[in-house]
């Protein structure tokens, strides 16, 4: 597995239909591409990911989401080769706790067509490790009841799991590394 320096990340790896795909460190240049993939996104993947509805992002936020410091917010995107080009298709993140620090909060976004090959649980077992790497012992996740892609990437990850609805109806994970 490649390390993680400088946000200069960079692997491949197999989806469960065999083909390569490419995890990368996420860069500042990839606004653009962030900004379209969420156009491309049905309303549902938006709420799942936002738990609101959300169609575009603002600068600000996108300057969040793209210049991260691989020490305490780390994000990586999947990319698919697709006629030559590189694809986005899916992106993780985890961000580090200020309360805990050594848990940290995870997030997925896989493109509707390419939802159920297995991007998110691809980017959570190279999230996971670049976690342990820096010390992290948990992951978080808020995750809807009816998101129920997102909760078996969860159930089947092999990680000790635990899950609990808080008084809004939505699902607190907790993963231990």
């Amino acid at each position: 597995m490649s390390t993680l320096l400088n946000g200069t990340y960079r692997t491949e790896d197999k989806l469960r239909d065999g083909r390569a795909v490419v995890v990368r460190a996420i860069r500042p240049e990839d606004k653009p591409i962030l900004q379209d993939r969420l156009h491309h996104l049905s309303p549902r993947s938006q709420y799942f990911r936002f738990l609101t509805p959300k169609n575009e992002l603002t600068e600000e936020e996108l300057v969040y989401f793209t210049e991260v410091d691989f020490i305490r917010h780390v994000a990586l995107v999947a990319n698919l080769r697709e006629n030559g080009k590189e694809i986005a298709v899916g992106g993780g993140r985890y961000i580090i706790d200020n309360k805990v620090p050594d848990s940290a909060e995870l997030a997925f976004t896989v493109a509707d067509a390419h939802q159920g090959l297995g991007i998110a649980t691809v980017l959570l077992r190279h999230l996971t490790e670049l976690a342990r790497q820096a010390g992290i012992r948990q992951f978080t996740a808020l995750v809807l009841p009816d998101n129920q892609k997102m909760l078996r990437v969860f159930q089947k990850c092999g990680l000790p799991m635990q899950q609990t609805l808080n008084e809004v109806g939505v699902l607190e994970i907790v993963l231990k590394l």
